[in-house]
């Protein structure tokens, strides 16, 4: 559920040359005329001054440059980043660089033309053949102390891998360094090379899981070329639309979607970070944040995860194997894992066998079970029903046509959730909710509220066909204030992903 839009753009020039001579890259070997140069300038300008007029009304959130060789040498690109940056509705801008260019004298370009350091991103690739680790952690250490964002990668050479240990010991611990798989490897790395990369970047097992093409996955971002053809990442086909005429039509909202529009994107498999990093999936956003394709994690202190349609997929009935190690990663990375479901905790075990031991507990049942700390130092607490509102739903049970759940803390324990359950596919509409007698009404376009009898009140929401009752105080978003409380933490320190109604305000508590 996407709190507000969040879209991203990715652009590239006609640019086809760098000033790096590394012997297996063929825009080293390519000149650059000053008419190709000019070229290049004028398109980029034209796409700039694009956005800058529809930003708003398209609820373009990022922009980043993925040339073909390297962009950030040239000033007009800094002018143009500078000037995007301004815009109200963009958080972030940047580019993939090689680093090379003078830090001083393009910041200044950058921040004449509007730009502020807390808003560049930079994607930043090392490479030993061209660069010492001591010298580029030095420029990446004076970025970072301006407030510059910045990622740092390199290619999983086996090679290079004790240059790329030297650059992880040199740099800020602060800087995510990442590992690509080597294309040109044409074997498997074995299993002793693998912990090697992953003991310095804890998400390198994302880059050798084959993740099959799915363009319903992309909606929300695209990728422009110089001319306007447009894509959804840098490897799929291109789109019927042209930029630069959707730009006359005034940019029709549904260009961000994908379902019902084209078919294929033409691959098998997403094969790259641009490609996989950029999909709409609850673990990209988790570690990297609304806009992934940066490669910037955003290192929250705590996450906390819906079950059903979040950690496990609509028709799987487990934790996949990518989201196993994803969440493996992320733990290993310093973020305290929580589970933040509608389900008891003895059904969210049972689910969640496979990752349970990652997780330190959750909040559970809608909010009316809380729960956090590792064994020894637990801490606990139940949201109650009154019984009387047993005996009451006992009697109504009989002409509104339900069976009722109730859960309880132990055998003889509290009540602290009531499931209402409709005969086979039946379900529980709004007018059902007032044959029951609840009060309260419930949200515009949700099926939830209070429900008060007698000065007495309890909160109810449908999900998935059942009818829950809460005590009501109890929710995801009081669930998660309380352990992030317990943790010492502020909830703008953690992240929260989930797919309903019920997920809402825990995630905009967690929001930055």
């Amino acid at each position: 559920m996407d709190l507000k839009a969040r879209h991203m753009i990715l652009y590239r020039g006609s640019l086809k040359s760098c000033n790096y001579r590394c012997n297996y890259c063929p825009f080293s070997k390519h000149p650059r005329s000053e008419r190709e140069l000019l070229r290049d300038r004028e398109q980029w300008f034209r796409f700039c001054a694009s956005i800058r007029k529809r930003a708003v009304d398209m609820g373009i959130g990022a922009v980043m440059v993925a040339p073909y060789g390297e962009a950030l040498i040239h000033s007009w690109y800094w002018e143009g980043l500078g000037c995007l940056a301004s815009v109200e509705t963009i958080d972030g801008v940047g580019a993939q660089t090689n680093l090379s260019f003078p830090v001083r004298q393009c910041m200044e370009t950058y921040e004449k033309a509007g730009g502020t350091a807390e808003t560049l991103r930079l994607w930043a690739t090392f490479h030993p053949e061209m660069a010492t680790a001591e010298e580029f952690s030095e420029k990446c250490t004076d970025l970072w102390k301006r407030g510059v964002s910045l990622c740092v990668g390199a290619v999983g050479d086996v090679g290079n891998l004790e240059a790329v240990r030297e650059l992880r010991h040199r740099l800020p611990k602060e800087i995510y360094l990442w590992i690509n798989k080597m294309d040109g490897l044409k074997r498997a790395y074995t299993g002793k090379e693998i912990r090697q990369f992953e003991g310095i970047d804890p998400y390198f097992s994302r880059e050798l899981e084959m993740t099959a093409a799915d363009l319903s996955a992309c909606k929300g971002r695209l990728f422009v070329e110089a001319d306007g053809t447009l894509r959804r990442c840098n490897i799929s086909r291109p789109l019927r639309e042209n930029w630069y005429d959707l730009e006359k039509k005034g940019f029709p909202g549904q260009i961000w979607e994908t379902e019902g529009k084209e078919g294929s994107c033409g691959r098998k498999s997403c094969s790259c970070y641009l490609a996989y990093g950029g999909r709409d999936e609850v673990m990209n956003r988790v570690i990297f944040g609304p806009y992934s394709l940066f490669r910037i994690p955003t290192r929250p202190k705590a996450a906390f995860l819906d079950i059903d349609k979040t950690l496990i997929l609509q028709g799987e009935g487990r934790v996949g194997h990518r989201t196993v190690t994803d969440l493996q990663a992320l733990a290993a990375d310093g973020c305290r894992l929580f589970f933040a479901t509608c389900l008891p905790l003895r059904d969210a075990k049972k689910k969640c066998r496979d990752v349970w031991q990652l997780f330190e507990g959750g909040v559970f049942a809608g909010g009316a079970h809380v729960v956090f700390g590792r064994e020894g130092e637990r801490r606990e607490h139940i949201f109650s029903i009154e019984s009387k509102w047993i005996e009451e739903l006992k009697i109504r049970s009989r002409d509104c046509h339900f069976r009722m759940l109730v859960y309880r803390e132990g055998k003889e324990g509290a009540v602290y959730k009531i499931t209402l359950v409709r005969p086979g596919p039946m379900g529980w509409s709004r007018q059902d909710v007032r044959d029951l007698g609840m009060s309260g009404g419930g949200e515009s376009g949700s099926m939830r509220g209070i429900w008060d009898m007698g000065g007495d009140q309890v909160r109810w929401y449908a999900q998935d066909g059942c009818l829950q009752i809460v005590n009501w105080r109890a929710s995801k978003e009081e669930g998660v204030r309380m352990i992030c409380e317990g943790l010492g933490i502020s909830p703008e320190e953690a992240v929260a992903a989930g797919d309903s109604p019920e997920d809402r305000e825990m995630m905009e508590l967690c929001s930055p």
